[in-house]
């Protein structure tokens, strides 16, 4: 199963799913799905630990017998996948309720994300640039990202340098009207619903052409609206990912300056269309 129909899945009874992306929608599935593993193994090591204290071990004792009494009986050419067939059905049980659980929780959560983003973009009063869904959009019109951290690099120019992106966006005054919870703009961490107002930002394949120059840097106005107290020492927004597709959408981008860790990786895609690019 891909992510994409991953993302179909498990928002198909989701009300009012059809005003999300599917890229935001499949980053929400990425988030709980890492969540709702972590919270699987956690209640099943939980469980077994209980089961151990509960029973001083007997349990796991009689089972580690049973299997090795069949082990002795069984000669056949098969009897380590019948062995292991006959394991898992012994652990069958013990998964059960984490497994169930996990399945709640993964419900829950998914109906949580997306009722808290669709009742954000009607109390904020931009569903037109939030809820942007690809697929009603005329997508020769939408420049296309892959990558996050490279978009970002395009709305600092186009936004903050050349004021061509318009509205300009002010982390204090979306702050100030977002009422689906308090936003902390003294944050050292990323403030979701900012980054979510970006990834779902639409930018007109028209304003393409007056991309020149890139200059990525920890001080830039787009970080400062993401996480207003970023010291630009980490690698969150480092560039270390971008696809030639979305690379070649830009035909006047002859200098970048950016932020990674994978500065040999990068290089390559910016040389082969003639872009110079500089570590900063």
């Amino acid at each position: 199963m891909t992510k994409e129909e991953r993302a179909k899945k498990w928002f198909f009874n989701i009300p009012n799913s059809q005003d999300i992306s599917m890229d935001t929608k499949m980053d929400i599935c990425n988030k709980v799905a890492k969540k709702s593993i972590t919270l699987f193994f956690l209640l099943l090591v939980v469980e077994c630990i209980l089961l151990f204290i509960l029973t001083k071990g007997e349990i796991f004792t009689l089972e580690a017998n049973f299997i090795n009494s069949i082990s002795k009986s069984v000669y056949t050419t098969n009897r380590y996948r019948l062995l292991g067939l006959i394991g898992g059905l012994i652990f069958l049980p013990l998964i059960g309720l984490p497994l169930i659980i996990t399945l709640i929780y993964k419900n829950k959560s998914i109906k949580s994300e997306a009722s808290n983003l669709i009742k954000g973009m009607d109390n904020m009063g931009i569903d037109d640039q939030l809820s942007r869904d690809p697929n009603k959009e005329n997508k020769e019109d939408i420049l296309h990202f892959d990558n996050i951290n490279f978009k970002l690099a395009i709305i600092q120019v186009l936004m903050y340098d050349l004021k061509l992106l318009e509205p300009r966006f002010d982390i204090y005054d979306f702050a100030k009207q977002y009422t689906r919870g308090d936003i902390d703009t003294d944050t050292y961490t990323i403030i979701e619903p900012a980054i979510n107002y970006f990834k779902e930002l639409a930018i007109p394949k028209s304003l393409a052409p007056y991309i020149e120059t890139i200059y990525m840097d920890g001080g830039n106005d787009i970080y400062m609206n993401i996480i207003p107290a970023w010291d630009g020492e980490d690698d969150c927004f480092d560039l270390n990912e971008i696809s030639l597709s979305e690379l070649k959408q830009f035909p006047n981008l002859k200098k970048a300056t950016i932020m990674t860790s994978k500065y040999d990786k990068i290089k390559e895609h910016f040389s082969m269309l003639n872009i110079n690019v500089e570590l900063l």
